[in-house]
């Protein structure tokens, strides 16, 4: 894709929300970043207070304790917005990495010279709103589900979520996300291939 085509699909992500939103006010420049499956667009303790979008491509948002294990918060199929909001808006270093499961395209704009020129468009804010409640419902979600589920129907969510996902990262990976050890997982896999079996 080209810097036009990914102006437009930035844009019309935004745009299927059914917002009118005056595009023409952004005049910043939009910078692009081609990340290869493995690389991270940054990494735990970089400063990243820019607004990304994930045009093509999945990634993994992931933090390392102080004890330097490794956790995967999140998975992110495009396109969506990515990125670390606190990082962004406070100007603080991010607490995670995003490291792309494949090649991935992702442009991305200042954050705060972004939201200056685009905050006395309503239907940005309106739009922007609505993001932030989706970012919430996920949230309440995953943390609803570590409550009240099993580790074994979080296995399940999980593939039902990336199904692609299942066979093809290190199980480590899995594990880390669904809140189990390694171990834990293979169990959990042995037991659901013996029940189909």
């Amino acid at each position: 894709m080209d810097r036009i085509q990914l102006q437009n699909s930035f844009q019309a992500y935004f745009n299927e929300l059914g917002y009118d939103i005056d595009w023409q006010r952004l005049t910043v420049s939009m910078d692009v970043h081609v990340i290869r499956k493995g690389d991270y667009l940054f990494q735990q303790g970089d400063f990243a207070n820019r607004l990304f979008f994930l045009h093509s491509g999945l990634v993994r948002y992931v933090s390392v304790s102080d004890e330097g294990k490794e956790f995967t918060q999140t998975f992110a199929k495009s396109p969506r917005i990515i990125g670390s909001t606190q990082a962004m808006v406070t100007e603080a270093r991010v607490l995670f990495g995003i490291q792309a499961l494949e090649d991935s395209m992702i442009s991305s704009y200042p954050w705060r010279a972004f939201y200056e020129q685009m905050r006395q468009d309503v239907g940005f804010l309106e739009c922007y709103a609505k993001f932030l409640e989706r970012i919430f419902i996920i949230k309440e979600e995953r943390e609803n589900a570590f409550v009240k589920h099993s580790a074994e129907r979080r296995y399940l969510d999980f593939c039902a979520d990336y199904p692609e996902l299942k066979n093809v990262i290190p199980q480590q990976q899995i594990a880390s996300y669904i809140g189990i050890t390694p171990v834990a997982l293979s169990r959990i896999r042995q037991t659901l291939k013996w029940q189909k079996g």
